[in-house]
């Protein structure tokens, strides 16, 4: 008596067509998905690799069906192409028909095997190709931008927080990524400097003023490394043009003060002081304390203590300021001062 295997051929026929469908899907999916998310295509990729390997494991077991009274066997025919493979992994026999006895249907052979196989990774080969390669290829300048932000603005982070050998890295892996990238190579110029590496700070601002002569931070940094060496006249140089075309740029207007006040040039510091004071509405102990010594100096003694006051106003543990003060006032007014700067001094 013949075995009916119908049902579980039906079975097996449905399965595979629908896991191939399946893997598709999901090769579909990730193409869509690449615009959004990296980790969305790497995950479509993997579940449409699952789904066509089921649907290739899957797929129904050709039979063989021999008259049992011949002992003949039945020509096998011409060979299985491509087509038939393809056809016969999605026919699906129809759901009220019963399998019968039918003729002979050769066995599957490696021969067909392999072509089902290379059939199945050229397609994955082809949507691999299409959406994959060619989303990196197109978008790999964009790609390259993303990373470089993201490791700028980490680097920001650890430098207003003071790790600067986190900084470090990533600002240099952020100029890397991108080597047009100019406020990632002033950032990294400024961590060299921070490093005493003044030198490789400099290269860093002229690359960045080489890409954007305009670009003020660079010269601001620059002009800053070279104070820091006490190369004045170097840094005033930079910062006279910077200021002439930004007039409102109050921190170069205090670094050029600063180096005049450092050449013993007074009356150019003052000037530059003055503007930041009474302009720009800077407000600091340090440039209070400047500006009073300067006044002090010149014998204008009611403006220098109005100025030593504010600056007390700020920073109220300057023992300098209250010794100088105490000498500046007489009698009563000055002896609050001096009694102030004794206690600093015993503490």
């Amino acid at each position: 008596m013949e075995k009916d295997t119908g049902s579980n051929s039906n079975d097996d026929s449905f399965k595979s067509k629908a896991y191939f469908i399946l893997g598709y899907i999901f090769l579909m999916a990730a193409a869509l998905g690449w615009s959004v998310d990296t980790s969305i295509v790497y995950i479509c990729i993997g579940i449409a690799v699952f789904f066509l390997f089921l649907g290739f494991y899957s797929r129904p077991k050709p039979k063989i069906f021999q008259d049992f009274k011949s002992t003949r066997p039945h020509s096998s025919g011409p060979s299985t192409t491509l087509a038939d493979t393809i056809a016969k992994i999605f026919q699906t026999p129809h759901p009220g028909s019963k399998h019968t006895a039918k003729p002979f249907t050769r066995p599957s052979t490696p021969e067909d095997n392999r072509r089902l196989v290379s059939f199945v990774i050229a397609g994955i080969f082809v949507m691999f190709f299409v959406f994959f390669i060619g989303s990196v290829f197109f978008s790999s300048s964009e790609k390259w931008d993303d990373d470089s932000v993201i490791y700028f603005q980490t680097a920001e982070e650890f430098y207003l927080n003071g790790n600067y050998d986190s900084a470090y890295v990533n600002y240099r892996q952020a100029w890397k990524s991108d080597d047009q990238y100019i406020e990632a190579m002033v950032g990294y110029g400024k961590v060299l400097a921070v490093r005493n590496e003044q030198d490789s700070a400099i290269i860093m601002f002229d690359k960045a003023l080489s890409i954007d002569p305009g670009y003020n931070d660079a010269s601001y940094n620059k002009a800053l490394t070279h104070y820091n060496r006490a190369n004045y006249s170097e840094a005033i140089a930079i910062l006279a043009p910077l200021l002439e075309k930004n007039p409102d740029y109050y921190d170069a207007m205090l670094l050029i003060g600063d180096s005049y006040y450092e050449q013993k040039k007074f009356d150019d510091a003052m000037t530059w002081y003055k503007n930041a004071y009474e302009n720009g509405g800077i407000r600091s102990r340090a440039l209070c304390h400047l500006m009073a010594y300067i006044y002090d100096t010149k014998g204008e003694y009611a403006m220098a203590i109005d100025l030593y006051k504010e600056a007390l106003s700020y920073d109220s543990t300057v023992v300098d300021i209250y010794t100088r003060l105490g000498e500046l006032l007489p009698n009563e007014d000055g002896n609050y001062y001096r009694s102030q700067a004794v206690k600093l001094k015993q503490n």
